[in-house]
Parts: C-alpha cells; sequence; structure tokens
C-alpha cells in the first residue's frame, strides 16, 4: 500500500469527469458483501484505506494523469493555458468533453514546453511576430502584417481544387514561419474524442514555440479559418481555448481579421449585393462563393453579419440551414464509407495532424541525440516504441 494525499484522488476523478460509480468501474473494483464498488474507492479518497501500486497505475491510466501526480503533496494547479474566449454555455456544457480538452491542452503545454528548451538551447531567433500587434492597430492593418509574413497568396489559396488541399497550402505557409499547426481532438483513443462543440482551437502564443491546435472534429471547409483566426492570436500574444461563435471582443477581432485574410471587404460587399433575390437564391450564391473562395458557407454569412450587411436574426437562420445541410452530407458520406484518410496507415495520418514542422524539429533532435524516444514521445504525442516509426519510416 502507498500512502498518498486522498485529496490528489478525489482531484484527479473530478478533473477526469468521473463520479465514484463510473470511476470504479474502469479502475475494475467489484461489489461484494460488504463494500460497493464505489464505496472502496470512497474509503481510498476518504483516506480509510491506502492505494496500492498497481491501484494508481490503474487511476494514472483511467483519470489520464501521469504517474507522478499521485505522489505530489498537494493537487496541482492549472498551467498557464491562457483565456477561455469560449461562450460561457459552451464552458458550462459537456462536463467530460471539457475534462478531456483540459488534458489535451495540458499534453500539448508540456510538449510546447520541451520544445521551446531545445529552441533556447540552440539560441533560435526569435519570432517578431509573435504578440507584435494590438487591436488598436485595426483589422487591416494586422491582416496586412500577417498576410506580408505568411507570404500568403489568395489566388494561390482560391486555385486549391477543395477545402482540405487550400488548407494544406494555407498550413504550410503558417509552418514556415515556425508556427506549430496541429489537427488533435482526442488523448490518444476515439473513447476520449472531443467533439467540436466543446472547443474549436487553441493557441498557445510563445515567440520560440508557438502552437495552434485545430480540433479535427470540425468541418475541414472551416479549419483555413480557424487557423488564421488562432494565428491572429499570436500576433496579439493572447493564448486560449476559441469555440463558438461569440461575442468577446477578442474572438471577434481575430476573426475579422481573417476574413479580412481570406474574403476581403470588397468581396463582402460584392456577396451582399446579390443577395436580393428569394431564399434558394441566396443560399445558392453562398454555395457559389464557398466554392469560389474555399471558404465555408456558414463563415461567409457569419463575415456580412459582422460587417452589418445581414442581420444577426438572418444570419442565425442562414447558419440553422446550412448546419442542416451539412449533417446531411455527413450522413450521406458516412454511409458510403469513404474514410477520412482513404485507407491510410496510422504512422502516416499521425504525421498529417501533427503537421510537417513538429515531426521535422523532432525527427532533428532525435536524430542528433538531444531528445531521448520517450521524451519525444511525450512532443508527439505516442508512445516511445513509436517514435522511430512515425520520425524515420524509410528506415524500417
Amino acid at each position: 500500500m502507498v500512502a498518498v494525499n486522498p485529496d490528489i484522488l478525489i482531484w484527479a476523478r473530478e478533473t477526469a469527469a468521473l463520479d465514484l460509480e463510473e470511476a470504479a468501474r474502469r479502475l475494475g473494483f467489484r461489489d461484494s458483501k460488504r463494500l460497493t464498488a464505489a464505496e472502496k474507492l470512497a474509503n481510498l479518497e476518504g483516506g480509510v484505506e491506502h492505494p496500492s501500486t498497481s491501484q494508481l497505475a490503474r487511476m494514472s491510466q483511467a483519470y489520464y494523469q501521469p504517474p507522478v501526480v499521485f505522489y505530489l503533496k498537494q493537487p496541482p494547479k492549472l498551467g498557464d493555458r491562457g483565456e477561455d474566449f469560449r461562450p460561457i454555455r459552451q464552458q458550462a456544457a459537456n462536463r467530460k468533453g471539457n475534462a478531456h480538452l483540459n488534458f489535451l491542452m495540458r499534453d500539448t503545454k508540456v510538449s510546447q514546453s520541451i520544445l521551446r528548451d531545445l529552441l533556447e538551447e540552440s539560441r533560435t531567433a526569435r519570432l517578431a511576430f509573435v504578440n507584435s500587434s494590438a487591436m488598436s492597430m485595426g483589422v487591416e492593418a494586422v491582416a496586412l502584417n500577417i498576410i506580408e509574413t505568411l507570404g500568403f497568396q489568395v489566388e494561390e489559396y482560391r486555385a486549391a481544387r477543395d477545402f482540405r488541399n487550400a488548407f494544406s497550402y494555407l498550413r504550410k505557409q503558417i509552418e514556415q514561419v515556425g508556427i506549430f499547426l496541429l489537427l488533435l481532438s482526442d488523448l490518444g483513443s476515439h473513447h476520449t474524442t472531443i467533439p467540436a462543440d466543446v472547443f474549436r482551437s487553441f493557441a498557445f502564443a510563445d515567440d520560440l514555440a508557438p502552437y495552434i491546435v485545430i480540433n479535427r472534429q470540425d468541418a475541414v471547409a472551416g479549419w483555413s479559418f480557424t487557423a488564421l483566426h488562432e494565428v491572429a492570436h499570436l500576433w496579439l500574444g493572447k493564448s486560449g481555448v476559441s469555440g463558438e461563435w461569440s461575442e468577446d471582443e477578442t474572438e471577434r477581432f481575430c476573426s475579422q481579421v481573417a476574413g479580412t485574410i481570406l474574403f476581403r471587404p470588397f468581396d463582402r460587399a460584392k456577396l451582399a449585393r446579390k443577395l436580393n433575390g428569394g431564399n434558394q437564391c441566396v443560399v445558392d450564391e453562398f454555395g457559389t462563393a464557398a466554392r469560389e473562395t474555399n471558404v465555408s458557407r456558414a463563415i461567409l454569412a457569419y463575415l456580412l453579419m459582422l460587417d452589418k450587411k445581414i442581420s444577426q436574426a438572418y444570419w442565425e437562420t442562414l447558419q440553422g440551414h446550412f448546419e442542416e445541410d451539412s449533417n446531411h452530407r455527413a450522413d450521406t458520406k458516412r454511409k458510403r464509407q469513404r474514410p477520412e484518410f482513404g485507407g491510410a496507415n496510422y504512422y502516416t495520418i499521425r504525421r498529417y495532424l501533427l503537421g510537417d514542422r513538429l515531426i521535422d524539429l523532432t525527427r532533428y533532435y532525435v536524430d542528433t541525440g538531444q531528445l531521448s524516444a520517450t521524451r519525444a514521445g511525450v512532443v508527439l504525442g505516442v508512445a516511445p516504441t513509436k517514435v522511430h516509426a512515425l520520425l524515420f519510416p524509410d528506415r524500417i
């Protein structure tokens, strides 16, 4: 038996959004004639009994906590992950999803800190664009600076054959200036998938290792806008998590910056002039504009609402229509059983989700002996045994 602070056992369980009954089942506790499974766990949390080493190991796995946590004197405090820019209703909903989001942000922060230390040790130049702007500069000025820094060409973006390829072009421009851009939505298994209604994205502003994470459960059509929204967060030096359309001043500003880059003011004015027909005509116009610009219909409508070219009530009506239509298309796609990555193997998919910059830099540090397989696994979010195959497929 191991003496641990019972408060840590309670904190770890509650952080994982589990009640006593569910946690006891996950830990393999069973009812006996004297005590129920939940009562056995309650005795551990109440300090009546001490957990065994094997029980702590199971808790580590069930609660998504590193083993060392259970040997601390007090429950740890959340690290500095910035602000929560999501609407209050979204922060309060889906308790389990928010617990998993906290773990994902924690793990991402650890990954960032490891690479940041390595970059600092190698005297890597700091990124001047991080925290270089303020909202007082105005949307146009910040958007122009981002365009110039990224070398973003809107014509090339729009020439991509679909939303995914347009995102790939944008991602390349973002990563080549030193930003890590990841597509993540779980803690390593589908059992911990975090739906898009919990979070859309988050960013950790840092002048050596800025991180952006996009929820891959969100529609591909929105990834590019979300990426640029978070890029704007980096320019403002504002770390945090973003979600649904928000009334928050910072969120609106970052959305306007992203919108100005992808769908310029004169584009929005041109589309607004066409919205004078019946409802189906309006829907068709948004569909045409989305195909021409590689920007989703919902985002186009949102930008027109921000410009006050359509009312918020009308935007909400359009939003509902677009969401219903998108859900119908998604159902049709699932019935056709067309996998997202067309049968690609685990390592190919994982490399895509982590992005070239993270893979390339980690490969360099492992290859030069500056990063062990264990620490590389933490950076990449995989088991140490998978690091070599992930980073060096040509050596297998």
